[in-house]
């Protein structure tokens, strides 16, 4: 399905609030709100909450049960159920989402702080959502590969689910106005791709013409330390083979 989209196009905010600087979570809510219409925002407990009173649309905080939430929102057939949650709470709220039928958009607003304490990238849940009929990543720093993707989430029935990667400088330890040079590395050095699962079919949506090595993330943040000993040159390699071929894992 061809999606057209013009960045420069997107509709303007009004009362949106003033978040941390650089921070990846308030561009992605900026980026759902500009494109999408006449949703209800179910929020999970995160770095976004105490922000959503200034949305000029409806905002339920729903603490750790925001997908059951959403999933009652959904039944009432009004507007257009939209699940914002950080990494964290979606850890919590996976299980509600496994036998999700109702229509729904879960953007989880992924900025590793749930993974932060041990100090690794990771993305482990498209693995597990196999009913959801649209499953995604997605990163602020390619703002039309997230924009095209909700797009397509919207004019589809049933679960939705896009992992939208959100660096954070706080967390990571970069200048805030390196955000989204910091994401731009994170996708071009395959330690997180960028991917959409539709009717099972698995295709990458950025192809960079050569991996980065991985070791170059190091040089834009400093929380997550990769070594050529560690092994995680090898495994985005693998990964990234699995992708190109059409497979997950």
């Amino acid at each position: 399905m061809p999606i057209d989209v013009n960045v420069a196009e997107l509709k303007p905010l009004k009362n949106f609030g003033d978040g941390c600087p650089g921070c990846g979570t308030f561009l992605a809510m900026k980026l759902l709100l500009q494109t999408l219409d006449n949703v209800i925002i179910v929020n999970g407990t995160g770095s976004f909450t105490s922000y959503g009173r200034n949305l000029d649309v409806p905002f339920i905080h729903a603490g750790l049960n925001a997908a059951a939430v959403a999933r009652g929102v959904a039944r009432g057939g009004v507007g257009r159920t939209v699940v914002f949650a950080g990494d964290g709470a979606t850890a919590i709220n996976i299980g509600a989402l496994l036998h999700a039928k109702e229509d729904i958009i879960y953007i989880c607003a992924n900025d590793q702080g749930y993974n932060s304490i041990n100090h690794r990238l990771d993305r482990t849940f498209a693995k597990h959502l196999f009913n959801a009929a649209y499953v995604a990543t997605a990163s602020v720093s390619f703002p039309q590969d997230f924009i095209t993707k909700l797009k397509k989430a919207s004019a589809l029935p049933g679960l939705k689910f896009i992992d939208v990667l959100t660096p954070c400088p706080a967390l990571w330890k970069y200048e805030p106005s390196n955000t989204i040079e910091v994401g731009r590395v994170a996708v071009e050095t395959g330690i997180w791709p960028l991917y959409e699962i539709e009717d099972g079919a698995v295709a990458l949506t950025k192809r960079p013409n050569r991996l980065e090595p991985v070791e170059n993330f190091n040089h834009v943040q400093k929380s997550f330390h990769i070594t050529k000993e560690d092994g995680t040159q090898e495994k985005v390699a693998k990964s990234w083979k699995k992708l190109m071929e059409g497979h997950l894992f």
